[in-house]
């Protein structure tokens, strides 16, 4: 019994390393199927520079495994929803209907909109079931975007209400392919449901689940070509997984991430991306035809030994027989961005976890939504905003209406070639960024832990922003 113990241990390590390693000649796994393609919602505009759709939240069901299939929330029908694909300077029109049997909204997650349009309690009346709302505004920044609710976001969100917005800019780098990967996980139970409830580890950590998703997928894989340049628009949608990713053999060149590209790409092995967050990056394929690399989900610490997880298989990459491209090459900058000024700190907020009344609550200045004390700034003003994490977990920050660039962290400042516009980041655990932002737009703003659990859980204020006078 012991050797045949020790037999079956040394199988699953093997398992475990070969998760990452590559192979040539390998085939696709059984019922394997490939990344899905997001559906582009049909534009019903006739107007030029306007895309109009129709987004409907309606109840569907879903095969994320084998077995039983699992009741879930969609926009129109698919998890995820539909891609709207649009160009910066267009007008976005969206018919929306809630077909749920609660209300809900639209949050139009990194995109700067008028208060109005961003889905929040705070500026909009929920839509009731069966009622309606339209959104319209423009697009002012080329990137990669998502929507999602923002009533009841964590169980609302689980059930699969998301969807992407991608906006194209005028000086998009050159790509062989571009593949846009929504990355998400479920928890699907034996009779197919998604658990109702949050355990004392879900309240924690936000819902993580054994099943990763890659565009609605488990394990899929992706055929590509050797000597292509890829480009993968990555976002994570997860409640509260955090996605450490490797590639075994490649690294990647960061050229974007939440607010557009970034004036100078750089290379990393890890490219981690925590909840709300997304990554702009480019790769040159290399092997012969059938080899395959796993793309793995490696561990990583974001607090409560969350480090000592097992890495996670996300899909595999299969390199194809076709005649290999050549000449290929990794683009080495982009247009500049303006750096914001820092400054005096103008608000501060502490981040922490506590027990109130025997219940974990998540704190912002020691209150819990609605009680954190609104922050009020006047329109067009330069804010320098200290986020200070007392807590021993990270914290993904996300600020609605505007982006923000990080201007330290624990005092030292950022590197210039970490330039970047964002509206999610993560605040390590015992650490402070000090952020700055420029409040343009009039209305109610949002801010809060982009790990969805955390924000209902307490973790979440507003900014007023007031019109010059």
């Amino acid at each position: 019994m012991r050797r045949t113990f020790c037999a079956l241990a040394l199988a699953l390590t093997l398992a475990l390393v070969c998760a990452g390693c590559s192979s040539t000649g390998a085939e696709a796994d059984a019922g394997a199927v490939e990344v899905p393609e997001l559906v582009r919602a049909p534009n019903e505009s006739t107007q030029p520079n306007q895309l109009e759709v129709s987004l409907e939240a309606r109840e569907a069901r879903k095969s994320y495994i084998s077995g039983p299939s699992t009741a879930v929330w969609t926009y129109n029908g698919t998890v995820p929803g539909p891609l709207l694909d649009a160009k910066q300077g267009d007008e976005l029109v969206v018919h929306f209907h809630n077909s749920l049997p609660e209300e809900t909204t639209i949050h139009w997650h990194g995109v700067r909109v008028p208060a109005a349009m961003d889905g929040t309690p705070r500026m909009q009346d929920p839509v009731p079931p069966n009622g309606t709302f339209e959104y319209r505004f423009t697009l002012k920044d080329p990137g990669l975007f998502w929507f999602h609710p923002h009533v009841r976001s964590d169980e609302q969100v689980e059930k699969g209400l998301y969807g992407v917005v991608r906006v194209g800019g005028s000086d998009e780098p050159t790509s062989d392919r571009e593949s846009i990967l929504v990355l998400d996980d479920v928890n699907v139970m034996p009779d197919g449901s998604l658990p109702t409830y949050l355990d004392d580890e879900s309240k924690m950590l936000g819902r993580q689940g054994k099943t990763l998703l890659v565009n609605g997928a488990a394990s899929p894989i992706l055929h590509w070509r050797a000597g292509s340049l890829d480009r993968f628009r990555i976002v994570n949608v997860a409640n509260g997984r955090f996605f450490n990713l490797s590639l075994p053999g490649y690294t990647w060149r960061v050229i974007g991430t939440d607010g557009g590209l970034i004036p100078e790409p750089y290379d990393t092995e890890r490219l981690l991306i925590s909840p709300g967050e997304r990554y702009d990056v480019l790769l040159v394929v290399h092997g012969e035809p059938g080899t395959r690399v796993t793309l793995v989900n490696e561990p990583y610490e974001r607090g409560h030994d969350t480090g000592k997880e097992d890495p996670m298989p996300v899909a595999d990459f299969i390199v194809t027989g076709e005649a290999p491209l050549s000449g290929r090459v990794l683009p080495q900058g982009f247009p500049k961005l303006e750096r914001l000024q820092d400054g005096t700190v103008d608000q501060r907020l502490v981040l922490n976890e506590d027990l109130h009344n025997g219940e974990l609550v998540f704190t912002i200045n020691d209150a819990t939504f609605p009680d954190v004390p609104l922050i009020d700034v006047p329109a067009g003003s330069m804010q320098r905003i200290e986020v200070q994490n007392d807590s021993k977990m990270d914290h993904p920050f996300h600020l609605h209406g505007t982006f923000f660039q990080v201007l330290t962290t624990n005092g030292e400042a950022t590197a210039p070639e970490r330039l970047a516009n964002k509206d999610t980041v993560i605040v390590p655990q015992m650490s402070t960024l000090k952020l700055a932002a420029r409040f343009d737009e009039p209305g109610g703003w949002m801010y809060h832990c982009h790990i969805l659990e955390h924000a209902e859980g307490g973790m979440m204020g507003e900014i007023d922003v007031a019109p010059l006078r």
